[in-house]
């Protein structure tokens, strides 16, 4: 009996510290050396960051105002933990910037003593809701949900020279990364959006067929492509609607299969619809959509599966993500669909930006083949020209080309009586112009320098032809 009240009392000690070492967060002079009970409750809109929140306050309205004011404070000086969704983030203002700034950042801190007076970080904080209360002799132990603005907080923090700027990339600065959402092979097929297509060598390909926006079964994906359009935009990406731009490529008169007839010479070469779809829109990535819909008694969600992957190279994936929506009675697909993404298309994003920013130091992959008519002139390995002061054959001078205007100045060659191919060629991502503005730079008008090269210093005309989005000919 005595052991069991040794026990009790012990118990009653241990609460009554664990209360005093949350409520000490509510002291201001203490707030900057206080410990949180936290951790991340999801993903919010761009933006803003969704955290759980503990505390121990009188009433349920004082825990709402701490909870806050800690959500707050957690963001500057502790960082945000990882959960199973997100990474770690570090805090937004430095230790040693707070040491030398104490003062402000305990007013900052403050929470008000007179409901008539708002706590100065009350303006970077967007709502907060419980999910779970109990009720303690001496006042509540809550758990609440703080939806904390984080962005306008980095930003204000950064205008106030307390937080470190993001330095801007070349390509950061000026250009925005260009993407493109499509449904997936397995989508398409399911559906029966499906077409055939001959390639070069008479094979029957069954490819999908993305011309199907005017069909009414086509009105869910329509809708969802809209929203994931939507979401991208609104977390720094360009796109391009894959709809406006079928709309835009039937206007014009359908590729001739025979590039003589559109270039002037002789022989055939074919493009598949797909590839030609991605070349026309020239983007940095290819979002590619799974979803369906499921209907459950009387609720609806959907599932979904992305992935995201470099144009001018299918096989290498960049992002993916899957998972399940919320039932709803009510909610219509596209807003499902949101719901079962918000929770990951933050990481999502975040790969393809640092995809994207690791291609600018590392530059853009694509091929290069030189290939040649029947009635050319020129043979790879027999005609020769001065190059750098020595006769070289032209197989050779193309390489050397190539070597001192891409990147890695290493690409990979094949070569062939007719055809010379160059894989691994690392093209930079942009260019300026001759006022100095910075633009992207495409395999087009890389090919096209190569181009200008040989007929300039050899009076070798040729004729460029793009083979899909990374792939450049240039035909002598």
């Amino acid at each position: 009996m005595e052991m069991l009240k040794k026990l009790s009392l012990i118990i009653l000690i241990i609460s009554i510290f664990a209360s005093v070492s949350l409520a000490q967060n509510r002291d201001a002079n203490n707030i900057l050396n206080a410990q949180f009970d936290v951790r991340i409750a999801g993903v919010g809109p761009k933006g803003t960051k969704i955290i759980e929140m503990r505390v121990i306050a009188d009433n349920l309205e004082e825990a709402h105002e701490y909870a806050q004011r800690d959500a707050v404070a957690v963001c500057l000086l502790r960082g945000l933990p990882a959960s199973t969704k997100t990474r770690p983030m570090p805090a937004i203002v430095k230790e040693s910037v707070i040491e030398a700034n104490e003062s402000y950042f305990i007013d900052f801190l403050s929470a008000p003593k007179s409901k008539k007076v708002v706590g100065k970080y009350a303006r970077y904080v967007q709502k907060s809701w419980e999910v779970d209360v109990k009720e303690l002799d001496y006042g509540v132990d809550a758990i609440i949900d703080v939806q904390v603005l984080y962005d306008n907080l980095l930003q204000y923090m950064q205008d106030l020279g307390y937080a470190v700027k993001t330095e801007e990339t070349v390509a950061g600065k000026y250009l925005k990364p260009l993407i493109m959402v499509v449904p997936a092979d397995v989508y398409c097929t399911e559906m029966d959006f499906v077409q055939t297509w001959k390639d070069e060598t008479g094979k029957v390909q069954v490819i999908p067929d993305y011309n199907i926006f005017g069909r009414e079964d086509s009105r869910d994906l329509r809708l969802v492509i809209s929203s994931l359009n939507e979401i991208f935009a609104s977390r720094g990406f360009e796109t391009i609607s894959l709809e406006f731009l079928l709309k835009s490529l039937n206007q014009e008169n359908d590729e001739n299969a025979f590039i003589g007839d559109d270039y002037g010479l002789s022989g055939t070469v074919k493009e598949s619809p797909l590839d030609r779809i991605k070349r026309t829109a020239n983007v940095d990535f290819i979002v590619d959509l799974d979803f369906a819909l499921y209907e459950v008694d009387d609720y609806r969600y959907v599932a979904f599966n992305m992935r995201a992957v470099d144009p001018c190279s299918n096989a290498y994936e960049i992002a993916h993500a899957y998972g399940d929506g919320r039932p709803s009675r009510v909610a219509t697909v596209n807003t499902l669909l949101e719901e079962a993404v918000i929770n990951y298309v933050d990481d999502f994003c975040d790969k393809m930006q640092s995809q994207y920013q690791k291609m600018e130091t590392d530059g853009h992959r694509i091929t290069v083949k030189i290939k040649k008519t029947d009635n050319s002139d020129y043979d790879f390995q027999k005609s020769k020209f001065q190059f750098d002061g020595k006769t070289e054959k032209l197989c050779d001078i193309i390489y050397y080309w190539l070597q001192d205007n891409t990147i890695d100045n290493n690409p990979t060659r094949n070569i062939t009586p007719n055809v010379l191919t160059f894989n691994q060629v690392m093209i930079p991502m942009i260019t300026k112009n001759r006022k100095g503005a910075v633009r992207r730079l495409d395999s087009n008008e890389f090919v096209t320098q190569l181009q200008e090269f040989l007929s300039n210093n050899y009076s070798i005309e040729s004729t460029i032809y793009m083979r899909g989005p990374g792939e450049a000919w240039l035909i002598l």
